[in-house]
């Protein structure tokens, strides 16, 4: 697309930044991971993924952050064309509301890990911490819902801007992106999906989703990450590392298993770049 576009303020999208830019050939509409917000330090600012792309809002967390960036750096020039719309805290606040029993970076025993899970259990009663944790998540999945299309159509309003979409979600934004899909399929907007940490990875037939080409369709789920690979051992490792491999997509060393994801992200953006 060659039109040239003005973006305002939008208060469901929270695309605050106006600037004048040709519409994207495809936009990502990404939605983050469980308490990946500012009260945690997981909110890094509005990011710029390559120097003829459009500002993020800042809202697609730190995972997809690193995702895109290692997109960019591996095969440069692909997230030109690319605009990056986080669902921000206003349409998915994102919250798990779980107190955390651990310190950033701090790796403790499965025993210790216990003793202060009932530290806080005497803190919180139980009965209270079960329902904040309950009614936090399901408010945040209701909201992430019924206003990821909402983002969608105002985008567009106030951009003018008809582009195609590749929906990316983390973690519990993995459950609002496959929401959305069938209803930018059923308007011939859907380019493809990108899931990391998908909670649904081994039971997708619970969720109504688009139907994709398989080379359309990205989904991640590393070995070891308890929210997607159910193993006691899984388990027993997040317990002792406060979900330590759950949060470590693409933030680290890059895997063979993290590269081979960022090229398969790269086909599947280049594929609809000019479409």
């Amino acid at each position: 697309m060659t039109c040239f576009v003005l973006v305002g303020l939008s208060p469901v999208s929270g695309d605050a930044v106006a600037q004048e830019r040709v519409c994207p050939d495809m936009v990502v509409l990404a939605a983050r991971g469980s308490d990946q917000n500012e009260e945690y330090g997981e909110y890094f600012g509005p990011q710029r993924y390559s120097e003829n792309a459009a500002l993020s809002n800042g809202y697609e967390g730190p995972n997809f952050t690193a995702l895109f960036h290692s997109v960019e750096q591996r095969h440069p020039g692909t997230m030109d064309s690319i605009y990056v719309l986080a669902l921000d805290d206003e349409a998915y606040p994102a919250n798990m509301d779980l107190p955390p029993l651990a310190e950033e970076g701090e790796n403790i025993s499965a025993i210790e890990m216990v003793q202060r899970a009932v530290g806080i259990t005497q803190q919180y009663p139980i009965g209270e911490l079960l329902h904040s944790v309950a009614f936090g998540l399901v408010d945040s999945l209701r909201a992430g819902v019924t206003n990821a299309p909402k983002v969608v159509e105002e985008y567009e309003a106030a951009t003018g801007c008809k582009p195609r979409y590749v929906v990316a979600g983390f973690s519990q934004g993995a459950l609002i992106t496959t929401s959305v899909e069938k209803y930018l399929a059923d308007t011939g907007r859907l380019h493809g999906a990108v899931t990391i940490g998908n909670p649904l990875h081994k039971y997708l037939w619970m969720m109504e989703r688009a139907v994709l080409p398989e080379d359309k369709r990205v989904d991640y789920c590393l070995d070891g990450d308890f929210v997607c690979d159910f193993s006691l051992e899984a388990a027993n490792d997040a317990l002792s590392t406060k979900a330590e491999k759950h949060a470590s997509y693409f933030l680290n060393e890059l895997s063979e298993q993290d590269i081979r994801v960022i090229d398969e992200v790269a086909a599947l953006l280049s594929d609809g770049a000019g479409a």
